[in-house]
């Protein structure tokens, strides 16, 4: 493909996602849906997405609901057995909330007042396993990451309670993650964003070591380890400044399921093009997706496999169509080059390589 059609498809695709984002922004005036309940008493398990889609059509406005409410400093921090109550002011739809008083703990020495945990913006229980297992790291980061290179009994797995011997980590006073990588992922134009890694075990280094090497033991097993396998300081992991908001300028592709299934569907998790540099957690994004271009002549057909070479020979018009929203996501993990996401709502299935732009 030349470049003048790469920049005229891009137009085209941009052009389909600023009309949609148009629509988008007049949206933005908050529509309650018509079968939002006027009350709702909040319970364990639920989600603040799962919530502001049962009264929004955008749940991502849903902070805009507090606008007029000096109760709650945080939206987002919503707990089990808060009733929400939707009332009007001067025709603007307005979310209150009355809270449960905090329950009182007794014993013996002390009495404690207690208050349950605030739920999460997202179905932690589906996406913790991703957000502490699985992560992306450039090549070159991998490469130079120290590596287990075996035990005093010649095994090859090593398990919980090992003593292994590895290269000497950098900081002798941090615990380390054990990965191995499972794919490179290349983004639609063959460029590489980085290995895919997941979480192996975690280990604890022992006082014993010479020289470059290092003993370490085993203190956790997600699966068994290698010999080759990496060693990656802990990363600390916190959502608890998760906050949804709707994307604005930023413009991406989906790369793949995480699971590196062929389909991609409603609460699949996948790689998106797009960084830290670019996004944050709690994002949300439209998904867009682009038809085959159309041979415009007496009787119209799409542009595939080798017709694109035929037709370049012929008196047809190639029509490049526009891009349709499809479906949504909200960005959970970030990266350097890339983000996982959740799709929360898709129209048809998806094989990556769809766009992403405003809601």
């Amino acid at each position: 493909m030349t470049m003048m059609k790469k920049l005229s498809m891009l137009s085209l695709i941009v052009f389909g996602i600023f009309m949609l984002s148009i629509k988008s922004a007049l949206a933005d005036i908050i529509n309650i849906k018509t079968d939002a309940p006027q009350t709702y008493v909040v319970e364990k398990g639920d989600t603040l997405w799962d919530i502001s889609n049962l009264f929004l059509d955008q749940p991502w406005l849903w902070p805009e609901l507090w606008r007029n409410n000096t109760q709650i400093e945080n939206p987002h921090l919503i707990y089990p057995g808060d009733v929400l109550r939707l009332r009007y002011v001067d025709g603007q739809p307005v979310m209150e909330i009355v809270r449960d008083k905090k329950s009182l703990s007794l014993s013996p020495e002390s009495v404690t007042r207690t208050k349950p945990s605030p739920i999460g913006v997202l179905p932690w229980k589906v996406l913790g396993p991703y957000f502490k297992n699985d992560s992306i790291i450039d090549l070159e980061a991998y490469d130079a990451l120290p590596r287990l290179l075996g035990d005093s009994e010649g095994t090859t797995t090593f398990v919980k309670k090992d003593f292994v011997l590895s290269h000497k980590p950098v900081n002798a006073d941090t615990n380390y993650t054990i990965i191995r990588k499972s794919k490179l992922l290349k983004d639609e134009e063959g460029t590489v964003i980085g290995y895919q890694v997941k979480n192996v075990g975690e280990v604890e280094l022992m006082n014993s070591g010479s020289g470059k090497q290092q003993i370490v033991r085993l203190v956790k097993s997600n699966r068994e380890a290698r010999p080759g396998d990496k060693l990656r300081p802990v990363e600390s992991i916190d959502t608890s400044d998760l906050i949804l908001q709707a994307s604005t300028t930023q413009m991406g592709r989906i790369i793949a399921n995480i699971e590196d299934r062929s389909l991609i569907g409603k609460r699949d998790v996948v790689v998106i093009s797009l960084g830290a540099a670019d996004v944050k957690p709690g994002m949300v994004m439209g998904i867009y997706a682009q038809g085959p271009a159309i041979m415009d002549s007496e009787k119209p057909r799409y542009e595939l496999g080798q017709s694109v070479v035929k037709e370049l020979f012929s008196a047809s018009e190639r029509v490049e169509q526009p891009a349709f929203k499809i479906g949504e996501l909200i960005i959970f993990k970030t990266f350097d080059n890339a983000s996982y996401a959740w799709i929360t709502q898709a129209d048809k299935h998806m094989q990556g390589g769809e766009y992403l732009g405003k809601p």
